[in-house]
């Protein structure tokens, strides 16, 4: 059985699915991963930063893994894979015995052997783990989870929906981003001003909801190029180039 080269998605996934908490580190930090869906793409995985926002790892830069608490590095892994799954069936043609040679091999063969028992297999590291370890980090895992619950299921949409971020208002039109507004506000002074959206963004608040767009016309406050954040309701929608020009 060839060792692992790094942790990939195949082996963050078989413990995922053994039902206990699994993080992995990379970079210089631990990530949670919340299910197997997060490590679906043999390519990049997903994991649950301390802020409760998603981010992208490559499985390549992943130093060790946190199963349950316990510290799991490749080299660990591996020999435990090995003590498991590997080599040394096959047996050499017989020779003569020596039995005081025979006992002094046994006696070789014992002193090689690891002081430390690795894991055989995922589920025998799951038997080596302690009870109350087992239970407190469970407890833990999953008040963090309940904690940040709604965070995961945003993150996970925003990265659907990244570029679909349209603004309807209560007067039967829509406006998005690459959209034509005009601002329609007489006591502002940029009113007038005319421009393409570049970004949408909620603010915190009673500000609400403002729109970023870059002016096309010019004014007396305001010229072609210029970048003018205002809030939505002073907007409204061109549907024709030829406003414009009538600027």
């Amino acid at each position: 059985m060839e060792p692992a080269k790094y942790f990939n998605n195949i082996i963050i996934g078989q413990f995922v699915l053994t039902g206990v908490p699994v993080k992995v580190y990379t970079g210089t930090r631990y990530l949670t991963i919340t299910d197997a869906d997060d490590v679906e793409d043999a390519t990049f995985g997903f994991g649950m930063d301390e802020d409760g926002d998603m981010q992208r790892f490559d499985y390549r830069n992943v130093m060790e893994l946190m199963v349950s608490g316990n510290r799991v590095d490749l080299e660990t892994y591996n020999k435990g894979m090995e003590a498991k799954f590997g080599g040394g069936s096959e047996e050499k043609a017989e020779e003569p015995k020596d039995d005081k040679k025979e006992d002094e091999e046994d006696k070789g063969e014992s002193d090689k052997l690891p002081k430390e028992s690795f894991m055989p297999s995922i589920k025998d590291i799951i038997a080596e783990l302690s009870k109350d370890e087992f239970k407190a980090q469970m407890d833990s895992l999953k008040a963090e989870e309940e904690a940040g619950k709604a965070k995961i299921k945003n993150a996970k949409k925003k990265m659907v929906d990244l570029k679909k971020q349209p603004i309807e208002e209560g007067h039967n039109y829509t406006f998005g981003v690459g959209d034509i507004v005009k601002n329609k506000n007489t006591s502002c002074p940029h009113h007038g001003s005319m421009g393409v959206v570049k970004k949408i963004m909620n603010l915190p608040g009673e500000i609400g909801t403002v729109a970023i767009y870059t002016v096309m016309n010019s004014g007396s406050t305001y010229k072609p190029g210029d970048s003018l954040t205002k809030t939505v309701d002073q907007l409204e929608p061109i549907t024709s180039v030829d406003s414009l020009e009538e600027e």
